[in-house]
């Protein structure tokens, strides 16, 4: 904001000496200049510095909302409309972490027509052994596995703390309630390589012979190389 003098309409710029001496003044008093031009006396108060913030403020722009990317159309699933073109192989050992019941058959089931040998556990303490003797390829937990929530679950965190020198070698599918099935935004923000909703598990064979394939071609060859370099 500029002074302006009432005498002559010559403005003058208020600089940062001047709002120095304006915030330093009792109430009531007035900083007295003089007008470069007609040589006649201004009179600045402190409602000055005011009226200057609230113009800073309202220069400032608002950031524009960033709206995530819409879930992804899985009507095709319910249809059953998927060809598979790649055949998944040489992928020895899965874990499932899922109480037992339907939806642990349907995801060993599908486990195991995929070329899998599933494993299931019942407790994080047991799963924590495992993973300390054996190299998964593939992992899925529901986000209630052994009473914990996935915030508070001791494995997960343990997943998303693990060195990616053996972290980039599993796929982490994460199942639940809360999820919307290939919702990738969903699945960065939980660490996870897929996430599916419970009510798509009796899809899980056609949700893996989709995503696995999409997950080596996008990684396999980074991982081929890093191979070659010994890291």
């Amino acid at each position: 904001m500029d002074i302006i003098c009432s005498a002559c309409g010559r403005k003058h710029q208020l600089t940062a000496r001047i709002a120095n001496s304006l915030e330093r003044l009792e109430p009531g008093k007035k900083l007295r200049l003089q007008c470069s031009h007609c040589q006649k006396p201004i009179l600045c108060g402190p409602e000055l510095l005011r009226s200057e913030a609230h113009l800073r403020k309202g220069r400032k722009k608002e950031l524009p909302l960033v709206k995530p990317p819409e879930p992804p159309d899985i009507s095709w699933l319910r249809e059953g409309i998927f060809e598979e073109e790649t055949v998944v192989s040489d992928i020895p050992q899965a874990l499932v972490m899922v109480p037992a019941g339907k939806i642990q058959e349907q995801i060993s089931h599908a486990l195991t027509g995929l070329g899998y040998r599933p494993e299931t556990a019942e407790t994080v303490p047991e799963v924590m052994g495992k993973m300390q003797f054996f190299n998964y390829s593939s992992i899925v937990m529901h986000t209630s596995f052994d009473g914990y929530s996935l915030e508070t679950n001791p494995f997960h965190a343990h997943m998303c703390e693990m060195n990616m020198s053996k972290r980039r070698y599993i796929f982490y599918v994460l199942i639940g309630s809360q999820f919307k099935t290939f919702y990738n935004l969903q699945a960065m923000a939980c660490s996870a390589n897929l996430v599916v909703n419970e009510k798509d598990c009796s899809h899980f064979s056609v949700i893996l012979r989709k995503s696995i394939p999409e997950y080596e071609e996008l990684f396999g060859p980074f991982m081929e190389e890093l191979k070659v370099r010994g890291r």
